[in-house]
């Protein structure tokens, strides 16, 4: 599938708002199970509906596949979960939704389905093979509520042109303090040259993706083990200071309306030399038509305090509606084997031999495959994934899971609130102490309001 193919996809999938696929015929027939899955609106997504049409046979199941755009999909999907409907079966979710909904009790176990497999079944799906990170992300106290269908973590992205004409050495795992005075002697405005560029725009997964994970790097975190905040802290204070350092002195001119896609644009330009966002991000840098085509060098997400597992985990995972029917929900789990299996992932780099449309980041063995193995971002994303700990995000102790989030409820809120002290703090309308005695309120009041911390 070329770029043009899936740009010419993408338009039509929004313009319609959904498409309806069946794996057992346009049409349902008396008495068949159908099971009803919406998805995110990207090409990996759509490559799974494509492959459910043409490939997906189960006797006596249908499954409708709903493509919508990714914020219309996390509303209806919230709303539908929250509210006990039984619209979808499968909920496409990540990570921080299975967590807080896990505890809600707004996904079914998965373990007593596994349980039934024959042995032979069993071997064939290997579970051991899924990533343990992201297989992790999805568990609550051991045990499974989702499948990882594909994944990402972060990593550092760099031009080696601009690094060798500097005559500059990108470490394979580099410090924060090492990032920024890089990117500095790369920077030049005069000649249109970015040293870095990250998200600016404030939101809990737009900037608060890459600043969260500078947060753990520096040895900050959001509570103790009492859900006490601890936003004015010396280590939080670092983390925010390098942030505003490297955007302000070395980062994109309009630093605040910089999401991931101005991003990887400036990135595929060959005009920015360091760019920190998802690995997941890579493939279209490796790109046939991209400017910077072999051009691109890879590093471990930065350290500081900690060492270790600073960068973050998210995924695209399948979780199965409680609220379906019994027949619905074990065809849902067949589908969800299927979808998450070896052979799906075989198929489609059958279906675009590129690599684009196949799922990264789920499984070990899918970095073996011949069209992963030769990229040049193979053998960093699967270090970087083989790292990960999920569990433990931070140097010191924490009440909390989660990498480049918090994985309570309300998190999504209080994140985003965060984002906007910390543009407000970028571009020099508040001060940092204003912009952390701000945010160490709002970790306050969602530790007392949320009874995670006794009044």
């Amino acid at each position: 599938m070329n770029r043009n193919t899936i740009v010419l996809v993408l338009i039509v999938a929004l313009l319609v708002g959904s498409v309806s696929l069946f794996a057992a015929g346009t049409k349902e027939a008396a008495g068949v199970v159908t099971v009803n899955i919406a998805l995110a609106n990207n090409p990996i997504s759509q490559a799974l509906a494509k492959l459910i049409q043409s490939d997906y046979r189960a006797d006596g199941v249908a499954v409708n596949v709903s493509v919508l755009p990714e914020n219309d999909l996390r509303q209806r999907l919230t709303t539908e979960a929250s509210s006990g409907g039984t619209t979808y079966d499968i909920f496409y979710i990540g990570p921080y939704e299975a967590q807080t909904w896990a505890r809600n009790g707004w996904l079914e176990n998965l373990e007593p389905y596994f349980a039934k497999l024959t042995p032979e079944r069993r071997a064939w799906y290997d579970r051991d093979d899924l990533i343990k990170g992201m297989a992790d992300s999805l568990s609550l106290d051991g045990v499974a509520y989702g499948l990882p269908f594909y994944g990402e973590s972060s990593f550092i992205m760099y031009n080696k042109e601009l690094f060798a004409a500097k005559g500059l050495t990108m470490p394979e795992e580099p410090s924060w303090d090492e990032i920024y005075e890089l990117a500095k002697k790369i920077h030049d405005p005069a000649r249109g040259i970015v040293g870095m560029t990250m998200r600016g725009a404030p939101g809990w997964g737009m900037s608060g993706a890459p600043f969260v994970t500078m947060v753990n790097a520096f040895g900050g975190r959001f509570y103790d083990m009492n859900w006490n905040a601890t936003v004015e802290t010396p280590q939080q204070r670092g983390a925010w200071s390098m942030y505003k350092k490297i955007l302000r002195e070395a980062g994109q001119p309009d630093i605040l309306s910089y999401t991931y896609n101005e991003c990887i644009a400036l990135m595929a330009s060959g005009n920015c030399g360091i760019y920190y966002d998802a690995t997941s991000l890579a493939p279209p840098l490796e790109a046939d038509d991209s400017a910077v085509k072999g051009k691109i060098g890879y590093a471990m997400a930065p350290h500081q305090a900690l060492k270790k597992n600073t960068a973050w985990l998210w995924n695209w995972s399948m979780g199965i509606n409680p609220k379906s029917t019994a027949a619905k929900k074990q065809a849902a789990f067949d589908f969800m084997l299927w979808a998450t299996s070896k052979d799906f992932i075989k198929k489609t780099v059958e279906l675009d031999p590129s690599g684009a449309s196949t799922p990264p980041a789920s499984r070990s063995s899918t970095y073996a495959l011949p069209v992963y193995a030769m990229t040049p971002y193979s053998a960093m994303t699967l270090k970087t994934l083989e790292g990960m700990d999920f569990t433990n995000p931070t140097l010191e102790p924490v009440p909390y899971v989660g990498l480049q989030y918090i994985a309570i409820p309300e998190f999504a809120d209080a994140g985003t609130k965060m984002t906007e002290y910390l543009a407000d703090y970028v571009v020099d309308k508040i001060s940092l102490d204003e912009a952390l005695r701000r945010t160490q309120e709002v970790y306050d009041k969602v530790a007392i309001d949320g009874d995670y911390r006794k009044r």
